[in-house]
């Protein structure tokens, strides 16, 4: 696939390993401030919801620019406690049961900036950002759209998945504005999963976007990702 990034951001801003780990001096991780949004509002935003916030903020898109979001496990921490009230027969909050599934993040995103283009939601495990990116690419097969705003973000599962799932070991976001003929040029291929082990796929891409690196390879558990700068590729 071939495609253009015209702007790109991640949260936090660094792909170390201890990124989005609890802050030294603080109880809570340091979840982005978001000044754009009322207190009343922003008070009601989960931790996974501020950081796509974040990042979805940092780009200038237009009214008609689809939006894709995508997440492995998505908002898991609400839907835990909706299951312990199951279990405890306590009646459900349909505030909390609308806020869990999978799209109500991008969602609440579009009626906070009153966008109103079309908008999807993806989960394909840890290749999820990936998949995503490919969703985004068949929707620029349209000849009206002419870019796609791709928001990632997940987290740690909460502690009774941890022995199921222990990935990711810290909360990541990021946005990716891909389009048909403005920005960095690049080529992306899907290899079948080798028999390496897998990588964290939004650290390896944050790490290759902020290199000079002509390339990169990302191994998931379900595919070998294959980025590349495609150099002397003249924009529109």
């Amino acid at each position: 696939m071939d495609f253009f990034i015209k702007g790109w951001q991640f949260w936090p801003a660094e792909p170390g390993p201890d990124a989005g780990a609890f802050d030294q001096t603080s109880a809570e991780p340091a979840w982005p401030a978001l000044p754009q949004v009322p207190a009343m509002q922003r008070r009601r935003l989960s931790p996974l919801t501020k950081i796509a916030f974040d990042v979805a903020f940092s780009q200038a898109i237009d009214a008609g620019t689809p939006l894709v979001f995508a997440s492995r496990h998505g908002d898991l921490p609400k839907t835990a406690e909706l299951l312990f009230d199951v279990a405890q027969q306590q009646p459900l909050s349909p505030t909390q049961f609308a806020l869990s599934v999978h799209n109500a993040i991008v969602g609440q995103y579009s009626i906070f900036q009153q966008h109103q283009a079309a908008h999807s939601s993806v989960a394909g495990g840890d290749s999820s950002l990936h998949y995503a990116v490919l969703e985004a690419f068949g929707l620029m097969s349209d000849a009206q759209v002419t870019e796609v705003l791709v928001v990632y973000a997940d987290q740690p599962v909460p502690e009774l998945y941890q022995s199921f799932c222990p990935q990711p070991v810290s909360a990541r976001a990021a946005a990716l504005l891909l389009s048909k003929t403005e920005g960095e040029a690049m080529r992306l291929n899907y290899l079948p999963a080798a028999a390496e082990p897998a990588q964290d796929e939004v650290a390896a891409l944050q790490a290759f976007l902020q290199s000079a690196q002509s390339g990169c390879a990302i191994q998931t558990q379900s595919a070998l990702w294959q980025w590349q700068r495609r150099h002397h590729v003249a924009e529109a």
